[in-house]
């Protein structure tokens, strides 16, 4: 792929965290373009527009044959992985799509390149939410654009590892804001989900997020890849489309049950690690998102 290069991030750009994230981002976006709704992406952590990746990241993605991401990662069988901000705009290349993205990121020349990929500013596009710091500041600008988020907006907050301990409190809450205007996809890493700060982020998903999907991916041996061996995964989707019992939900539910599956395949995961990939409902036991389907 022209122009790829070696991410300078303190992770492996296409490990497990990055398959579990961006598959479920693009089975939802996806399938709101399936549905005709129009989708205004918000990247505010948007990181590198693509890297060189490792021959594993390119059997994993070759694994989720008919997945979003897989159609999405068009450069995958040149070994270039593509960031958020690619992955959506390739999705909205389909005939008829209404897709739109914008990006930001604390990295200066970071943004550069993402600017050269044809990825506009978020920063642009929002000026009143970055107008009163010196600094970019993701958080802050994310609770401005919640409060006025559109039907069509999908945001990702897609943090580093300071996220459960030091800004879950603020942010869970601003999600259930966006939630009830728009959609909100959150990445999170969780170094010990019994812990006082994995326990208390699970307290602030049933207080504020109830109904939301989440999908978590454990810690992974050691293969080479960087990011996947100290944390789980954690992603949480919450959006005004998945509340009732709205029939169009069907897809996106068979969607991400059977990203769930080929994951755990590429991923060598079984028993509960497996299980623990499969979508479930915040608020509600394991077995009831089986029991509704029925």
């Amino acid at each position: 792929m022209t122009g790829s290069r070696r991410s300078s991030l303190p992770y492996d750009m296409g490990n497990a965290g990055d398959l579990l994230k961006h598959g479920v981002l693009a089975e939802f976006v996806r399938w709101r373009i399936e549905r005709d709704a129009p989708v205004r992406f918000l990247d505010l952590f948007a990181g590198e527009p693509f890297a060189c990746v490792a021959s594993e990241t390119v059997r994993r993605v070759r694994g989720l044959a008919g997945s979003a991401l897989m159609e999405a990662q068009t450069g995958i069988d040149e070994c270039g992985y593509f960031g958020s901000g690619k992955l959506i705009h390739n999705l909205g290349k389909r005939p008829g799509a209404d897709v739109s993205v914008f990006v930001g990121d604390c990295d200066p020349e970071r943004c550069k390149r993402l600017l050269a990929c044809g990825l506009p500013s978020l920063k642009d596009k929002f000026p009143d939410a970055f107008d009163c710091f010196d600094r970019y500041d993701a958080y802050t600008a994310f609770e401005k654009i919640a409060c006025k988020a559109r039907k069509e907006d999908v945001a990702l907050i897609d943090p580093f590892k300071e996220f459960l301990p030091c800004k879950a409190e603020m942010i869970v809450p601003r999600m259930e804001e966006m939630a009830d205007r728009a959609a909100v996809v959150l990445f999170a890493l969780n170094k010990d989900p019994g812990n006082c700060h994995g326990r208390r982020f699970n307290c602030l998903l049933k207080d504020h997020l109830k109904g939301a999907w989440r999908m978590t991916c454990p810690p992974l041996p050691y293969r080479g890849l960087r990011g996947e061996s100290r944390y789980h995964a954690e992603v949480v989707l919450a959006s005004r489309d998945l509340r009732g019992d709205c029939p169009d939900t069907a897809g996106l539910k068979a969607g991400l049950e059977e990203l769930a599956r080929n994951l755990a395949k590429v991923l060598c995961l079984c028993g509960d690690g497996a299980r623990m990939l499969m979508p479930r409902v915040v608020g509600e036991s394991a077995g009831s998102w089986r029991h509704r389907e029925k």
